[in-house]
Parts: C-alpha cells; structure tokens; sequence
C-alpha cells in the first residue's frame, strides 16, 4: 500500500468518525461493515479455489475435440487443393478457346461501336441539313461538339472534328446573317446612347436568342487557334459596321482624316464606347453569364475592339508625323506631335472614367521606344520653353507652379514604371534648369537693389522676392510629390530595381564562374544551384508589385502621422503639410525620395534670397543706429518716455521695407523673414549698444522702452500681441538684468564673480537663458547703482 492509499484511508476514517473523540460510536458500524467485507471476500476466495480443477478439466477436453477436428478440416482441404488443380489442367484448353473467342467479341463489337459513331456522325450531318430550324441546328451541333470533345485520337477523331468545323462555319455563317438583319432591326450602331427597351419586344427576345445560339456553337478549346484573338463572335460582329465607319471617315483622304487632328477619332470612339457599352452590358453579357461561360467579358471585349481601332490609328499617325516633318507638309510637327500626345492622354483619362478601368492599349503607343523617345524631347522642348514664358512675363511669380512640372502630368499615366524612370529624369533635369534660372534672376535681382527698392509703391513686383517665392513653392511641391502614392511608389522601384539589376549582374558573374570550374561534385550540382539562384531572382513584375505594396504602406503609415498644419496662399493645396520642409541630416535623402538633393538645394536658394534680402533691409538700419549708439545711455533724464529720436528714423524705415517684403512674400516665408531680421537685430544692438554702453536709471528706462515699445512690437506677427512673442530674446534678457532691484542685482553679481560653477542654474532661476554669464556679469558691472552707492537702490524707486 502506497502513500496516497494510507492518506485516503485515513481522510475517510476521519470524515466518519467526526471531531467528537468521546463521541466513537459510529467505529462500532465502521468496525461491522469492515467485518462484513472481509467475510464476503474470504468466503469467494474458497468457492474459486474449489472450481478451478473443474474447470480445467473442461477446458483441457475442449481444446482436444478443437485440435481433431482442425486436423480433419486439413486433410479435406488437401483433397479439395487436388481436385481443383486436377480440374484446371483438365478445362485449360477449353478455356483459352474462350478467352479467344471473347476477345474476338470484344473486338467486333468495338468495330461495331466505332462504325456506328460514323453512322451517327453521318446521320447528325443528315439532319441538320434537312432542319431550318436554328434551336435544332444548336441542338444537333451541341451532338456533334460533345463527339468531337469524346474522340480525341485516330481518323473517327479527324472525321468529327472536320464536320464540326465544317458545321461550325455553315451555322456561324447562317447565324450571322440573321444577327446582322436583327441588329439593322435595333438600329445598329447606335447615335445616342438606346432608350430602355431600345427596340420592339419580339425584336429583342429574337437577338437574345440568336446571341445566344452563337454562343453555343462556339467551337471546341481543341479546334481553336491560340494565336486568333479570343473574342466572342457576337463582339465581333457587333464591331463590324463601327470599323466600317471608322475606317470610312479617318483613314484616306477625306477631310476627317487628317493627321493634324488625332481628336476626332479619339472622341468618336469614346462616344461609341459611350452610346454602346450599356446595350452589350444588359443584353450579351447576361447571356455568357448564364450559359456560365466564364471566359467572356462582352463588354470589355468590345471596348477593347474599339481601343485598338483608336490605337492603330493613333500609331499611324505619329508614324506619318516622322514623313511629314521631312516633306515640309505640317508647319510644325512637334506642335502636333505634342497635341497628339495631349489629346491621347486626355483620351486615356475620359476612357478610365467611363469604363472605370485602367486600359493601357493606347498608353503602349506612346511607349514604343522611338515615339517615346521623342515624347521626352518634346516634352523637355516645351517644357524649357514654358519657362522662358513664365519667366519674360512681368507676372512670372504668379505660374511658379508650372515651369519644374511641366512633364509630370504625362508621366502619372504611362502604364511601366520603368518609363517612369526616364520621365522622372527629364523632370530632374527640368528642375535643376529651373533651379538655375532662378539662382540667376536672384544675382540680377539682388544687383538691381537700391535705397528705395521697398520703399516704392511698386516693390512688391521686385525680382528678388518672386524668386525666392518660386524656390520656396517649387520646393514644397517637390516635396508633396515625393510623399504622393505615385512618386513613392517610383521611389521604391528604383530601389527594387537597383536590387534587381545587381542581383542579375550577381548571376551573370556566378554563371561565368561556374563554366570555367572545374567540379569534383556530381554533373548536376552546378545545375542544382543555378536553379536555387533563378528560383530566388526577382522578376521585373513582381519587382513593380512589391514598389507598389511598399508605395501604399508607406502611404498609410505618413496618413496616420499628418499633421495639421496652416496652408500659404500662393501654392496649390499639400496631400501632406507635415513635409513642406526638407529634413537635414541622414533622413534628408529618403524624405525627398526619387527628388534627391533637389529640394535641400532649392531651399538652399530660398535662404539664400531671404538672408540677402535681410541684409538689404538692414543696411540702412545698422546705418542709422550709429547716432543710437552715440546716446549716452549713463546721462539720460528721468522724462516722459517717448521712442529715441536716433531710434526712430531707421526702424521706421525697416519697418516700412519689412511690410513691403511681407506683402510680396508668402506668410512662411514672412514669418522666416522677420524672424532672420528679429535675430540679426537682436545680436546687433546686444553687442553694439549693451555690451558697449553704460546705464543709469534714466537710460535704463528709456533703453527698456525702446525695446518693448518699439523694437519687440515691430517684429511681432501681424496676429498676435507684442508681450506674447519673444523675438528678441537677448534684449529682453538685458533689459530684464538692467532691471533687477539693487539687492539682487548685487547678489546675482557676486554669485557670478565668486561661484562661476553655480552661475548657469542661478542665471535659469532668474530665467536668463540666451546671455552667457560672462555678459551678464559685464552688464550687472556696466550699471551706474551697482558702481555708485549714492545711486538710488532700484529702478523702482523712481516711481
């Protein structure tokens, strides 16, 4: 017995007896019922003994009978084996005679069966000669396809499949005609999109069934050219009379046909596409759907048969723009070639719309390598010649937009990202033009400064702010592109396709090395691994798919980081505000994207122009200051406090240019601007006048108006209150120290002359964070209070 038996034993005894120790009357039961038991068992225990030799006695005389009779059974089997093989050897001629006699029925009842497919084939003919009836004409083709379907070898599957061609094209040409004089019936083509319904009851119900009917005799996969189009017959013949018209009014001679206007047949085949895509929609496509022919879409098809007529028209006629440019007969062939290009875009764009899918047929013409390739030259041609436009008209800041995009309108809808790729080189390339046009006409602009150059009426046209307004939008543009779905995705492509390339290249070398080796493993291993190589090389499609994923990733992650920030006027409306300004540092390149480094030196222009453009302003201001700075700030009398007179000529005139700039410029850049000047005018007279004078009470006050009276109004933003804005951090830090009451003025300087180490957590108590210690000590040592003990105690015991 193990442990937990005892303990259970003992959990019982326990849970009977109770916790009562002088209450053990229920051990008497316990002990009875334990007694009971071990009677019972004892007395089953002597019944077993006394049955077991009986039993096996039993048992013993059983298993002899069992093994008798087991070894009569043998004996019979034995006999029966000898029978049976007797008996074989003695029928096996008789039974290979039947074997051959029914291996010969056999035969002739498949020459039988194979005549009588003949016979049935024959007879399928027959009838459907003899029947005028086009339900059983389907009916006994259906016959015929389903033989042709069942036979696939020897001459029975040559003879079916001959008559089924040859039914297929006796029904096809029979059903055709009936279609064609039903469709005449429905006025077909249509001249306007077809009221609902678009022709008689009986009229409709007679083309549905004809339609259908033709979609039953379609011939078997087997017979069926993979090189022919796919198309459904009812397409096609649907297709025929709008061909016949296309080719009547644009190719030839007639007047509708000229080259010069790729237009009208591009939007001839949009309103066809129009007035009759709804009609195969509702009344062929229903037909395919429930015959479940999952192989026919009516309605693109016959969009796409109209595409192609557009596309073959459109190949030949920038195919003809090469002749006639050499014979002289077009004035100007890249001014067609480049409507051509418009109109076909402007047609791709209305086909999307209306069809609601992206369809690239007409998009591959210009893609074609020498039509593409003057496509770009174009492009660049007039994209250079846009900016020159813009640039010679007096309001050339107002289409800043225009002249770095030219080229990206034409490149959203080229259909390979591959061609992307060259698109984005020239636009690169249109870019840096325009970047250097524009640092141009910032060196003239920046010569042509005089005195009244913003003080005029007519300063706000200046050269100098329009173009850093064109750095500043060309670059925030640039950046909203980089963070678009479309220049992501061409972003990450690049870098897929660079991947690839080297991965190619990684092959080519591996593939060189493994011919010139030789191997000591098996033939195959060299086979085995160039296999495991391809196996692991990206295709150039699925290099696209996987730019595109990480393109919409990318997109939903910035999407969850937006930023809502303020717009500026003069750009067009930003996908994503939180980029308008370039990163610097190791993130700058990927945050620009396909753009590189165009953006940082676009904003490299802007700040340029600004801080010029300041230093302009401030000339005349540092100029002035001179009579400022001969105040003497230690002499000045306790008046009425009124601006400084030697203050007051050059801010006001720096106030006047600044409102003229900020007027010509967009609100970031104004903001930029005034904070420059803020800072340059700051610096300036902290080190000119502070640094450099000394001050008693009265040039105390006066200095303190001056600065929060006069200087900090002039640089706040036109829409918030002078006291909130701290645009002027040292001056105010100044004027605070020359401020201080006399006592802590004294304990400020000592802590800065004995404990140097605690001075920059004393000077952050007093809120003094932009002054070093050292300038302070030299302001605190430049008060007349501190050096003169008559002096009053602290500037506020004047008042």
């Amino acid at each position: 017995m193990n442990e937990e038996e005892k303990t259970a034993i003992i959990q019982n005894l326990n849970l009977r007896v109770g916790n009562d120790i002088n209450d053990l009357k229920s051990t008497l039961q316990i002990q009875a019922e334990l007694t009971t038991k071990r009677d019972l068992l004892l007395k089953d225990l002597n019944a077993a003994n006394d049955e077991v030799p009986q039993k096996l006695a039993a048992a013993l005389e059983k298993a002899e009978l069992n093994s008798s009779h087991i070894d009569k059974l043998k004996c019979k089997s034995e006999e029966l084996k000898k029978k049976v093989e007797a008996f074989l050897n003695k029928t096996e001629p008789l039974r290979n005679e039947f074997d051959k006699r029914f291996a010969a029925i056999n035969k002739l009842e498949e020459v039988l069966i194979y005549l009588k497919s003949f016979e049935k084939i024959d007879d399928l003919s027959k009838q459907m000669k003899q029947s005028n009836d086009d339900e059983q004409l389907v009916l006994l083709y259906s016959e015929l396809k389903n033989m042709c379907i069942q036979y696939q070898k020897g001459h029975r599957a040559s003879y079916v499949k001959e008559y089924t061609h040859y039914w297929h094209n006796v029904l096809k040409d029979k059903l055709t005609k009936n279609y064609e004089d039903v469709l005449k019936l429905l006025k077909w083509p249509f001249s306007a999109p077809p009221e609902n319904p678009p022709a008689p009851k009986e009229v409709l119900v007679k083309f549905n069934s004809l339609t259908k009917y033709l979609f039953l005799i379609e011939e078997p996969e087997e017979l069926v050219n993979n090189n022919v189009t796919n198309e459904a017959w009812q397409v096609r013949v649907l297709l025929r009379p709008l061909k016949k018209r296309f080719q009547f009014h644009f190719t030839g001679s007639r007047q509708t046909a000229r080259i010069d206007r790729p237009e009208w047949f591009l939007t001839q085949t949009l309103t066809w596409i129009k007035n009759h895509q709804g009609f195969v929609k509702h009344h062929v496509q229903p037909i395919a759907d429930k015959l479940e022919l999952k192989h026919v879409y009516a309605v693109d098809e016959f969009n796409a048969g109209l595409i192609a007529l557009a596309a073959e028209r459109l190949h030949t006629v920038l195919a003809l723009y090469h002749t006639q440019s050499s014979k002289g007969e077009i004035a100007d062939v890249d001014a067609a070639f480049a409507h051509a290009v418009d109109e076909t875009l402007g047609f791709h764009r209305e086909l999307v719309e209306i069809t609601g899918k992206d369809i690239n047929t007409v998009l591959s013409v210009l893609t074609k390598v020498e039509t593409f390739l003057r496509w770009q030259t174009v492009e660049k041609k007039y994209a250079l010649a846009k900016m020159d436009e813009i640039l010679e008209s007096p309001q050339w800041s107002e289409g800043v937009g225009s002249g770095a995009g030219a080229a990206t309108g034409a490149a959203l809808w080229i259909p390979r990202a591959a061609d992307w790729l060259n698109f984005l080189e020239l636009q690169l390339e249109l870019v840096e033009e325009w970047r250097i046009r524009l640092t141009q006409l910032l060196s003239a602009g920046l010569d042509s400064l005089h005195v009244d150059s913003f003080l005029s009426a007519d300063a706000t046209s200046h050269p100098v702010t329009a173009v850093i307004n064109a750095a500043h939008h060309t670059m925030t543009v640039l950046l909203q592109w980089a963070h678009s779905l479309h220049y992501l995705q061409l972003h990450f492509y690049r870098r897929q396709f660079h991947n690839f390339t080297q991965q190619q290249h990684h092959d080519e070398e591996f593939s060189e090395e493994t011919t010139d080796t030789d191997y000591t493993e098996s033939d195959d291993t060299p086979v085995k691994k160039n296999k495991e190589i391809s196996a692991q090389a990206l295709s150039l499609m699925e290099v696209e798919l996987q730019a595109k994923n990480l393109a919409l990733s990318e997109v939903s992650r910035r999407n969850s980081l937006v930023v809502e920030l303020n717009q500026y006027d003069i750009t067009m409306p930003i996908a994503n505000p939180a980029v308008a300004e370039p990163l610097t540092g190791e993130d700058e390149a990927e945050e620009a994207g396909v753009f590189a480094e165009a953006p940082a030196l676009l904003a490299r222009l802007r700040d340029s122009g600004l801080a010029s453009l300041a230093e302009h302003i401030l000339l005349e201001f540092k100029a002035g200051l001179k009579d400022y700075k001969r105040q003497n700030l230690v002499v000045v009398e306790q008046l009425a406090l009124c601006v400084s007179s030697s203050l007051c000529r050059p801010l006001a005139a720096l106030c006047a240019r600044l409102a003229r700039a900020a007027h010509a410029l967009a609100p970031p850049l104004t903001a930029r601007l005034r904070a420059h000047l803020a800072d340059i005018v700051d610096n300036y007279i902290f080190e000119e006048i502070v640094l450099e004078s000394w001050f008693n009470t009265g040039g105390t006050m006066q200095f303190t108006y001056d600065v929060t009276r006069n200087l900090v109004p002039a640089f706040a933003p036109p829409n918030k209150v002078a006291t909130e804005v701290y645009q002027l951090p040292r001056l105010l830090e100044a004027c605070k120290i020359l401020n201080l009451d006399y006592d802590d003025a004294r304990r400020l300087r000592a802590c800065l002359t004995k404990q140097s180490a605690a001075a920059e957590e004393h000077l952050d108590n007093h809120k003094i964070r932009f002054i070093t210690p050292a300038q302070v000590l030299q302001i605190l040592n430049q008060r007349t209070d501190l050096s003169d003990a008559s002096s009053p105690s602290s500037v506020m015991e004047l008042f």
